[in-house]
């Protein structure tokens, strides 16, 4: 099983996200799990349906480049490689996701539940990036 997941991460031709359907349904995945979402929090934040949602936490979503969904997907990826370089833990990221940010006026983690919440959240913890790539 383990060399199954492998061919099909080393599968993907173009490796950029913003390009390829493959990689941003990988990203997607990848973002998603390393948040800790659920099927529902995925629903609610990329505003999508429970089968979608399902099939992005599965693996088996391609999401069209250019697309809404690809523009929200695009700003989970940015958000989770984000929190990634600001914070280098999961505890620390989630300590911050889920406490009062004043510039937001809200936890984020609350906030990603919105419709502009999402890109708020994102563009708030880029301002604290060393090395973010977008």
């Amino acid at each position: 099983m383990q060399t199954h997941a492998l061919t099909q991460a080393v599968d993907v031709r173009r490796g950029n996200a913003r390009e390829s359907s493959e990689a941003l349904a990988l990203d997607a995945r990848r973002a998603a799990a390393g948040l800790g979402l659920s099927a529902p929090d995925l629903e609610a934040l990329l505003e999508i349906d429970a089968s979608t949602a399902a099939s992005i936490r599965s693996g088996g979503a391609r999401i069209q480049s250019g697309s809404a969904l690809a523009t929200r997907v695009l700003l989970l990826v940015r958000l989770q490689r984000a929190l990634g370089d600001v914070y280098g833990s999961v505890d620390q990221a989630n300590q911050w996701l889920d406490a009062v940010e004043p510039s937001l006026g809200d936890k984020p983690r609350a906030l990603l539940r919105t419709h502009d919440g999402l890109g708020r959240v994102v563009s708030q913890i880029e301002r604290r990036c060393k090395d973010c790539l977008w």
